[in-house]
């Protein structure tokens, strides 16, 4: 799916996720998105608008004593592209 998301902490170039909040999220809740690539490399700057393909994985644990399930769910990113950025057009 597209969603379009601000990223809102510093992007680290040892890091291949970004932290985002969602366009239309009235909560302004903060979500980690895994991705494919490098944010870093690909000038991904805090405040920046982008619009991301976002897929959806889950991980399942099984507690072998008790038999109880935790799920974890996981927002990957293979794609995005800039909408806008304050600090002006990048090289």
């Amino acid at each position: 799916m597209k969603l379009k998301a601000t990223i809102v902490e510093e992007t680290s170039p040892n890091d291949n996720s970004v932290i985002v909040t969602f366009e239309g999220d009235k909560d302004k809740k903060h979500f980690e998105v895994k991705c494919s690539f490098n944010p870093f490399v690909h000038k991904m700057r805090k405040w920046d608008s982008w619009e991301m393909i976002i897929k959806w994985d889950s991980e399942i644990f099984k507690d072998e004593k008790s038999g109880s399930k935790s799920y974890f769910t996981y927002l990957l990113c293979d794609k995005a592209s800039e909408i806008n950025s304050p600090y002006g057009k990048k090289d």
